[in-house]
């Protein structure tokens, strides 16, 4: 090799590694101003913030990880949602204490990205978290819809619990009810227990449909879907066919139409037993002159 070719060779090397360093210079630039941003008062700025440091993968982890443990509880709670979203299985060893922070945003937002990130290790503590009637109602439906996405079975009897949770409230007008968000609650655990898929779920959700404690039609909807969705994952449409099946043809009768659309959809989408199939038919034979469109139409398509 000449002289001349070595000294090119060298001239290349030297550029290429001073372009990777004044790259590497100007993000970690970039990421220190992300990370003031997101320290920041202005939320705006402090969501763009975090959509870029999102961006930029697993590099940031580090720094945002440190983040969990600011002062300001403001600062907690968007490192937690950060975390969440890196998608770093690693960020649970940080998330799982932020679950006993003294402020409930922070402990909704680790609870919400436990979920992203699927962390196993989490579902007992998001269990408890479910079910404390004196946790604050937002970590309860943040921590139920962590639950949704871990799908865990052994959270089942915390979750029917959370389902059936009403307020103590005094009632001092007619309007009062409409006041409670307990319902967002329910919602979440219902959806919950439709994905853990259990005979015991299915027990919960098929008794909450049949009862004439919800008052609430979007609660009732949710178990619906979430019904459906338990009898579709178990394989085993016999086990636990007669509580469902009676549920979701009550609800299908129901006074609000996104109930009626809900059991609809899933009496289409459960394979029912040979014995069952005359019963279902005949629900469904009913529901073709509802007088909500969006039920006819759902059983039109398919009969």
């Amino acid at each position: 090799m000449s002289r001349h070719t070595t000294l090119t060779i060298i001239i290349i090397v030297l550029l290429a590694a001073g372009g990777y360093f004044l790259t590497y210079t100007q993000q970690l630039r970039r990421t220190t101003e992300w990370l003031d941003q997101m320290s920041g008062v202005d939320d705006k700025e402090a969501a763009k913030a975090m959509e870029q440091l999102v961006a930029q993968g697993s590099n940031v982890y580090p720094s945002v990880a440190k983040h969990a443990e600011n002062m300001d509880a403001h600062v907690r709670r968007r490192g937690a949602v950060v975390l969440g979203q890196l998608g770093q299985p690693r960020a649970a060893e940080v998330l799982m204490p932020m679950l006993d922070d003294s402020e409930p945003p922070v402990r909704a937002a680790a609870a919400e990205a436990l979920g992203q990130l699927g962390a196993d290790d989490s579902v007992s503590k998001l269990a408890q978290l479910v079910a404390s009637a004196s946790e604050e109602l937002a970590v309860r439906i943040s921590a139920a819809r962590a639950l949704v996405s871990l799908a865990e079975q052994t959270a089942v009897s915390q979750l029917a619990q959370a389902m059936a949770y009403r307020p103590v409230v005094d009632v001092v007008d007619e309007d009062e009810d409409e006041k409670d968000d307990s319902w967002l609650l329910r919602v979440e655990a219902a959806w919950a227990l439709g994905a853990t898929a259990t005979p015991e779920a299915v027990r919960a959700l098929s008794d909450g449909l049949t009862g004439d404690v919800e008052s609430n039609g979007r609660v009732r909807t949710a178990m619906a879907y979430a019904l459906g969705d338990a009898m579709t994952k178990t394989g085993s449409p016999e086990e636990g066919t007669a509580p469902a099946l009676d549920a979701l043809i009550q609800a299908a009768g129901d006074d609000v139409g996104d109930v009626r659309i809900a059991a609809v959809n899933s009496l289409l989408r459960v394979s029912w037993a040979h014995e069952d199939s005359d019963r279902v038919e005949q629900a469904l034979t009913q529901t073709q002159s509802d007088p909500h469109y969006w039920v006819r139409y759902a059983v039109a398509a398919e009969l």
